[in-house]
């Protein structure tokens, strides 16, 4: 079998512990969060593939945390943290609560929520006082190495926030391939059965200074994104994550990805680590069973493609 050069572009595994929730000397707890069962499912950062940001995903099952975990510390990059939760039937439900210091002050989180915390801004620790359904935990920074300096806590903190969460969706109809202005490309070809939804989008328009990240749930069937083939000036991360904690490396179906002139089709939670120029797409998920969680990212304010010029009048 000719081995496909664009292989080493999917990430099956992950890296070390999660840097968000080490403790103050920079070494991992017996458990990730002590009293919730957890799986450190996936990782990516320039040490693994050449050129690419830093992403790290950790699923949170069930259960209850009594102490919080991770220090207060900051960081010299700008950084989202997201928390999500899987409700089908309320899906900006978190179905839990957890409690992030930012900037010395707790902020309860019981909805789906996309941090963002520009690079100096004090953050941690983490409490994750009740995890009643599946949330997913991913810290995604905009430079290759997830460093930190671990720092004292803040004692008062300004009275101005420097962070922004956001819990709610803006862009409802956002699409990868038109963001209002322009027009989307027909549906792709074959059957479009899914079921599912999206929960979370940020960029730069929705918080200054922040840069591109989307959630969306699939809870089962068929379908695909809406993108043509097309590059982008900055590296980009796709990531389909299954959802069942016995199996949390399967995503319950298969997702099939085109990189250049390679049709790749896997069956495993995978992020797909595209360098900046390379050309990806279609894009798409087939009888999916059980929910997978899907998000995409990249280090550019906006989101921007070989795909969305202006379309000719």
């Amino acid at each position: 079998m000719v081995k496909q050069k664009y292989a080493q572009y999917l990430i099956q595994d992950h890296g070390k512990f999660p840097v968000e929730l080490e403790g103050k000397m920079g070494k991992p707890g017996k458990d990730i969060v002590p009293g919730v069962k957890t799986t450190h499912v996936l990782s990516v950062d320039e040490a693994r593939q050449d050129g690419m940001f830093a992403v790290d995903c950790t699923w949170l099952w069930n259960g209850a945390a009594k102490v919080p975990v991770g220090v207060p510390h900051k960081h010299d990059f700008d950084q989202i943290i997201g928390i999500a939760g899987g409700n089908a039937n309320d899906p900006q439900d978190l179905g839990g609560e957890i409690t992030v210091w930012l900037d010395g002050r707790p902020e309860k989180i019981v909805r789906n929520s996309l941090i963002f915390i520009p690079a100096g801004v004090v953050h941690g620790p983490y409490l994750f006082t009740k995890v009643e359904r599946p949330i997913f935990f991913v810290s995604i920074a905009n430079k290759g190495t997830a460093t930190r300096t671990v720092v004292k806590q803040v004692a008062k903190p300004e009275r101005e926030r420097k962070y922004a969460i956001v819990d709610y969706l803006k862009k409802k109809d956002f699409t990868v391939a038109a963001d209002g202005e322009k027009a989307p490309p027909p549906p792709p070809p074959g059957p479009r059965t899914s079921d599912g939804c999206r929960i979370l989008h940020v960029e730069d328009d929705i918080v200054k200074g922040s840069f591109y990240v989307d959630f969306v749930w699939i809870f089962k069937g068929t379908g695909a994104a809406p993108a043509t083939p097309h590059d982008h000036e900055w590296p980009e991360v796709l990531a389909m994550l299954g959802a069942d904690p016995e199996d949390p490396f399967n995503n319950g179906g298969e997702m099939s990805i085109t990189l250049g002139d390679e049709t790749h089709k896997t069956y495993k939670s995978t992020l797909i680590c595209i360098p900046k120029h390379v050309m990806h797409c279609p894009w798409g998920f087939r009888d999916i069973e059980k929910p997978s969680l899907i998000f995409s990212a990249g280090p550019s304010s906006v989101y921007t493609g070989s795909h969305k010029k202006e379309v000719k009048k």
